[in-house]
């Protein structure tokens, strides 16, 4: 946010915060941008100090009641000590003067920024080592420093990694961690659910189309390889797609070069791939179900993401953190389990893992009666969400295919969610983009249908 009663100063600022990248929104009355930005806030504030009305530094005083901590660069063409001196005992960042070469000014804003980012990620990091949370993950079992060595050691390499783990474990955290912490970590970190899409929609969104390609593409369409190019591509179950696609996915890789559906011209690509497996991939490829040249292209390193059962300990740590973060989300004022509920979650089996542990959690604060949690159940025989299979109802004939079965069942939850789509991805235990591409493949067979 710019504030300068002066209407050319603003219109200046405008334009070259247009070419450099910056949005900037430009205000003549410090008044007026101090109502927006009590109501939308910014990530820096450039504000002149000698206007009419309210002056530069009564409007420094009032950001500072509202954020303590936004950057507030200060301009003024009456610059002197005394106003620089004042200024930063005000909390001001910095101080520029009038008028001021803008190209001086964008290093001055790109300078603060960045200092405001090591700040913040100092923080988060400091606040993560607190809460014996490492890359996103929670956990202090040998299994699971295991796995954060491996992170750690793997993750500024940029190699292929084959991720693998039953269903829930956090293969896709153990994903986003080795994007976020190596040299790719500023370019995009894309995912693409490989059995969600059928073989020709999954061709079109990992390598793009040409208008006219096929029936319904009426524009050019760059593909998720292209547009991860300089990133990572997280490619979740990939045991799923065909023969095929993993003869065109492994020549792509091999020379980081892509062909839009339609086209024959070859586009440069520089990507990280990342690949993800519930199923044991080295037994397929025994079974001649997977290609072994693919499958060794993608396995430089093998990261396997232990099951809940496996790290057991972990489990009240696990509970601790999913109760402070559903009791913030729905303001619950919840404290934790009684000890009782906290041995039953300890000693339960958890065949879906932490995704499942977390569902049962949230569905215990949004539920609770008290600041103090139990598990509903009376006898500690189950606990939620392991209640028995008779809550399931099957047919002993007239069977149905598991897709119809899972398009039954999240048409199902969206409308308890009201249609809702974040709401029932979280129910679903699956992220959004995934719930929308199914939803998607789901109105494209009934439209050819």
């Amino acid at each position: 946010m710019f504030v300068d009663d002066d209407p050319v100063t603003g219109s200046v600022m405008g334009r070259n915060c247009d070419r450099a990248g910056f949005a900037c929104k430009v205000f003549q009355s410090a008044t007026k941008c101090l109502e927006v930005f009590r109501g939308e806030g910014a990530d820096l504030v450039v504000t002149d100090l000698r206007m009419p009305g309210m002056n530069g530094f009564e409007f420094l005083r009032e950001v500072r009641a509202i954020d303590a901590d936004v950057p507030v660069l200060v301009a003024t063409g009456y610059s002197s000590v005394e106003n620089a001196v004042e200024a930063m005992k005000l909390g001001a960042t910095d101080f520029i003067k009038k008028p001021f070469d803008f190209e001086e000014l964008r290093l001055t804003v790109e300078r603060t920024l960045k200092a405001i980012q090591l700040k913040n990620e100092n923080r988060l990091l400091k606040k993560r080592l607190r809460q014996g949370n490492r890359f996103g993950m929670i956990g202090d079992t040998p299994m699971m420093r295991t796995l954060f060595n491996t992170i750690e050691k793997v993750a500024d390499v940029s190699c292929n990694v084959i991720i693998t783990g039953e269903s829930g474990t956090g293969k896709e955290l153990v994903a986003r961690a080795l994007h976020d912490y190596s040299p790719r970590r500023d370019a995009p970190f894309v995912v693409i659910d490989c059995g969600a899409l059928t073989e020709t929609l999954l061709e079109s969104e990992l390598f793009g189309h040409e208008k006219g390609a096929f029936t319904g593409a009426t524009q050019r369409k760059r593909g998720l390889m292209e547009q991860a190019s300089g990133g990572t591509l997280f490619l979740d179950e990939i045991s799923n797609i065909s023969d095929a696609m993993q003869m065109k996915l492994m020549r792509a890789i091999e020379d980081q070069r892509i062909t839009r559906v339609g086209s024959t011209v070859p586009i440069p690509i520089d990507l990280r791939i990342l690949a993800a497996s519930n199923r044991d991939l080295e037994d397929m490829v025994a079974r001649r179900q997977f290609r072994h040249d693919f499958y060794h292209r993608l396995n430089v390193v093998t990261i396997r993401v232990p099951s809940l059962s496996e790290r057991r300990e972990d489990i009240p740590a696990l509970v601790e953190h999913f109760v402070h973060e559903f009791s913030d989300r729905y303001k619950r004022r919840v404290h934790g389990f009684e000890p009782n509920s906290v041995r039953k979650l300890y000693q339960a089996d958890w065949p879906g893992n932490i995704r499942q542990l977390r569902n049962a959690v949230e569905r215990c604060v949004i539920l609770a009666d008290g600041p103090i949690l139990a598990c509903p159940d009376g006898d500690g025989s189950t606990v939620p969400g392991q209640e028995e299979t008779g809550a399931l109802r099957f047919p002993n004939e007239d069977f149905i295919s598991l897709e119809e079965l899972e398009q039954g069942y999240i048409a199902h939850v969206l409308h308890h969610a009201g249609g809702k789509k974040t709401k029932a991805a979280r129910i679903l235990g699956i992220d959004k983009t995934t719930l929308w591409r199914k939803l998607r493949r789901y109105e494209a067979q009934e439209g050819e249908l």
